[in-house]
């Protein structure tokens, strides 16, 4: 496809949105209503599809990690399914606020969602999008086309038969790089790119348009000096949970330097029982290596082998691990642990594990992130209600702070971020 044929594809996009912003809110959520049906019904047909990507691409080497985001679940279906019929039942998001200078939330226009395995995320995304009234390009890893085009087919019946622009959604042919997707600014109001952080991270550099980056992991759990050592362990291990992507796990644990004398190593050795690779800073590492030397009896009494014993050195803070591996960091006291988080942590979202009024309100006015977790669990639900009316979510956390007013929930990417405000002004002269 050539560049102006690809303009061109994009430019249909764009027409659509311009029908769909004129169809009306009942219209369209009895559109996501059908679509989820059609989804239900021909859900074996998807299930087949989804095996045929992932046998396909254990012969590529497709890498473990993108494999187990590839693969399709009934539960997992089921679960976009609920996100379809949730978003169908939610209130209108395009009001308009009246007065003699008042605002309306509007469509963006044309979005598109770019993304490593994930095949469900493509249905949800472009749900979202219909839902406000905006058109979606998709294009997913060449890992998953069998899924992909089985989804697309099923949701572009629906379009067809009830008598919306086929371009509401659409995906990108094949032959077209990514490179050349994101920089078509004429008709193009937004990219998402969603997957392993070099992808993120190569897609928000390479983008002309308007991106959202999202980061997945990396986020920082501070435990200060009056937190509980058990419940940091628990949301350590909770935030890991996420199926099949755990967007807010936790990757790296600063704690206050008293914790050495009140637990820390029979504590590190817990985790390490509960499956999870230790790394740690220069000290952390001499400090347990210290610790197993004065402890042969505990540790032999929890069946650690000396494999299990280890704890590797760690120097890079800033980078996501997506696997089960910790890093921890002891410091002298909150200021250093704030200093630290805000240099290396991911940035959409964090934790505070405090008894303390005063660090609790310190830790939250200083820590540079989108949503910061104050004794509470980290771990995102993809779909789930928030506030009064409910909202439903694809649970992406944003990872920069010029991205975190997109959302009213921040951290999240609901409905609210993939539309804008048309102000009206009116003039108090009159002829």
């Amino acid at each position: 496809m050539s560049p102006e044929d690809l303009t061109g594809f994009i430019y249909k996009s764009h027409a659509a949105a311009l029908q769909l912003v004129q169809i009306s809110t009942r219209e369209r959520d009895n559109l996501l209503l059908e679509i989820a049906n059609n989804v239900k019904k021909h859900k074996n047909a998807i299930l087949e599809a989804n095996t045929l990507d992932l046998e396909a691409s254990r012969d590529m080497a497709v890498p473990d990690l993108v494999l187990e985001w590839l693969k399709l679940t009934p539960e997992r279906l089921n679960n976009a399914i609920e996100c379809l019929n949730q978003l169908a039942n939610l209130p209108d998001p395009l009001t308009l606020h009246v007065g003699i200078n008042g605002y309306q939330r509007v469509p963006l226009g044309v979005v598109a969602f770019v993304y490593e395995g994930f095949p469900q995320l493509g249905l949800i995304a472009s749900a979202m999008c219909l839902k406000v009234g905006n058109t979606s390009i998709l294009k997913g890893g060449g890992e998953g086309t069998h899924t992909q085009e089985a989804i697309a087919a099923i949701v572009k019946d629906v379009l067809v038969a009830r008598n919306f622009p086929e371009a509401c959604v659409s995906s990108v042919p094949t032959g077209i790089a990514l490179k050349e997707l994101i920089v078509q600014e004429k008709y193009l109001r937004l990219v998402i790119p969603y997957g392993r952080p070099s992808f993120v991270q190569q897609v928000s550099k390479q983008a002309t348009v308007s991106a959202l980056p999202i980061s997945m992991g990396n986020c920082y759990l501070y435990l200060s000096a009056s937190g509980k050592l058990d419940f940091a362990k628990e949301i350590i291990l909770n935030s890991r949970k996420g199926d099949p992507d755990a967007v807010n796990a936790i990757d790296k644990l600063v704690v206050h330097r008293s914790w050495c004398d009140r637990g820390l190593g029979e504590w590190i050795c817990r985790l390490k029982k509960q499956g999870l690779v230790v790394r740690g800073c220069a000290e952390t590492t001499a400090y347990f290596r210290q610790f197993l030397e004065d402890n042969d009896g505990l540790i032999a009494e929890m069946h650690l082998d000396a494999n299990a014993q280890a704890i590797y050195s760690e120097d890079i803070w800033g980078q996501a691990y997506l696997d089960e591996t910790i890093a921890i960091k002891i410091v002298d006291d909150m200021e250093e642990a704030i200093a630290w988080i805000n240099q290396y942590s991911s940035g959409h979202a964090d934790v505070l594990l405090t008894d303390s009024l005063s660090e609790r309100d310190r830790f939250v006015s200083r820590i540079n992130s989108s949503t910061i977790f104050v004794n509470a669990h980290s771990r995102f639900s993809r779909c789930s209600k928030l506030g009064d009316s409910g909202n439903a979510k694809i649970a992406l956390g944003m990872s920069s702070l010029k991205t975190r007013g997109a959302s009213r929930y921040p951290g999240v990417i609901d409905i609210y971020a993939l539309t804008t405000t048309k102000q009206v002004l009116t003039s108090s002269w009159s002829q």
